[in-house]
């Protein structure tokens, strides 16, 4: 079975777009979902409520500026996913973004060590829906899986000499799926700081500097991926 982790993303059926509009929302809330289903958008996986039932999902939608950048906590079943994708990576968003060599440079140095980097946070929804979503202010959230311990080191360091312009913020995802913001990451090896939050779809804790280290040794999960095309 394939795995959903946190910020993937995901196609619902006509089913459960029905049921999930039934819900008494508001104006605002119902004219973002029609929007959502008639345009085909997906919503992205959260990290699952202990309410939920194992065989539900629990989703995120994230609207643009133009509806306050409102966020929607909805929950369809799994047997309703149609499709699974991926935020756009950064070459993409970079290549789109005309951001220039530095960016680029940076996306073939993670690459030649393995790390795929995926662009979320507003930069992500912008790319997607082609709405606005970004303010002078925007972070550049990354996903940065690595193979290994010893990468997210050598990523974290390049991360805080990098300067594309904007600030960088995002988390490095190691094969297990746990996942820990590159900012804390390099607080702990530094000896800033003893322990860090781990995040995965079902589960935050705190962990020191030897746990994480031996997260490079878990099993990948085998997570859903599918080129950014509409189901």
């Amino acid at each position: 079975m394939k795995v959903l982790a946190r910020n993937q993303l995901v196609w619902l059926d006509a089913q459960a777009w029905a049921q999930m509009q039934a819900h008494p929302w508001d104006d605002e809330a119902q004219h973002i979902l029609a929007h959502w289903r008639s345009t085909s958008l997906p919503l992205v996986v959260c990290r699952q409520r202990v309410e939920a039932a194992p065989d539900q999902i629990c989703l995120g939608l994230p609207a643009p500026q133009h509806w306050s950048r409102r966020r929607l906590a909805l929950t369809a079943r799994l047997d309703q996913v149609l499709a699974f994708g991926v935020f756009p990576t950064l070459f993409q968003v970079a290549h789109a973004c005309h951001w220039g060599p530095a960016a680029l440079d940076l996306d073939l140095a993670l690459s030649n060590w393995g790390v795929t980097v995926h662009v979320y946070g507003s930069h992500g929804w912008q790319f997607l829906t082609n709405m606005p979503y970004l303010h002078d202010g925007s972070d550049l959230d990354l996903s940065l899986a690595v193979p290994d311990f010893q990468t997210a080191c050598r990523v974290q360091a390049q991360l805080a000499e990098v300067e594309l312009g904007r600030r960088l913020d995002g988390e490095i995802v190691f094969p297990g799926g746990q996942a820990v913001a590159w900012r804390e990451l390099q607080r702990l090896v530094t000896g800033q700081t003893s322990q860090v939050l781990l995040k995965d779809r079902q589960n935050i804790r705190l962990a020191t500097l030897a746990e994480v280290q031996e997260l490079g040794a878990c099993a990948p999960q085998d997570v859903a991926e599918t080129a950014l095309a509409l189901p």
